[in-house]
């Protein structure tokens, strides 16, 4: 194993479900020389699975709570019980909807019709589940009916949670303190025995400032947040103009 690189997807590998043909190559080619290569996301792994495939080495899943490598987990932390109620009180409270992520369903709490359907019609009906106090969550995503009900959520859970807005779509990624991507990979380089000097992450959110902190090369997108390209070793080109193999070359990696 030579290096370890870890991708975000959206804004930085694809977007809407949809990998730019150069990046797929990219891909490929990082496992060819054997490189390991892990896409590090917010969303449930299924999705992750279902969009890459073979194209990487693993995954980090719900903001690195869940990690699976070669086909197999690896690490997870599940959302306790406690912490679940928690969310679901504040949620009751502002009026919102959490939609929990488990490792091969959704579970929605409180979403309207508009927000079931927009789930449905990015994950497929046969991925969510009725919610339950029983199901195993690793993850879960804010969704709001407004952008100051968006600004609430910030407000409130400003001690608990990075909060990642989805563009402004009406949802949001959340990031517990503690049990962020950044953990997750810091736990990858122990378990395979990678220094920082050769470990990379891609990113362009918020939530993409954990993976930057255990990673020697931090590479921020074209269309990043400005406070990740602040973080930044490098700054390459957007999502869709390439931006990965640009970095990639930048880098050594790639030719």
């Amino acid at each position: 194993m030579n290096r370890l690189l870890f991708f975000d997807i959206d804004g930085t590998l694809a977007m809407h479900g949809k990998i730019p043909p150069g990046n797929v190559e990219a891909l490929a080619q990082l496992k060819r020389q054997g490189d390991a290569t892990f896409v590090c996301t917010g969303r449930p792994v299924f999705y992750a699975k279902a969009l890459f495939g073979s194209l990487v080495s693993g995954y980090v899943a719900c903001n690195g709570r869940y990690t699976c490598y070669d086909g197999a987990p690896l690490f997870s932390v599940p959302l306790t019980q406690k912490e679940r109620r928690f969310y679901q009180q504040q949620i009751d409270l502002l009026g919102g909807g959490i939609l929990f992520l488990g490792e091969n369903a959704c579970y929605p709490y409180h979403l309207n019709d508009k927000q079931q359907s927009d789930v449905q019609n990015e994950y497929g009906p046969a991925r969510l589940r009725p919610y339950e106090d029983a199901c195993t969550c690793y993850g879960f995503d804010l969704y709001y009916t407004d952008l100051s009900q968006r600004d609430t959520y910030i407000h409130t859970f400003q001690e608990q949670l990075i909060i990642n807005d989805h563009g402004g779509a009406g949802s949001c990624d959340c990031s517990v303190y503690g049990h962020d991507k950044g953990n997750a990979i810091h736990r990858l380089m122990e378990h395979f025995g990678v220094d920082a000097d050769h470990t990379y992450a891609f990113g362009d959110g918020y939530n993409d400032q954990a993976m930057f902190r255990p990673a020697g090369h931090r590479i921020a997108m074209g269309n990043a947040v400005k406070p990740l390209k602040e973080k930044a070793t490098y700054i390459t080109d957007d999502f869709d103009r390439d931006g990965i193999r640009k970095a990639l070359r930048h880098e050594g990696i790639l030719l």
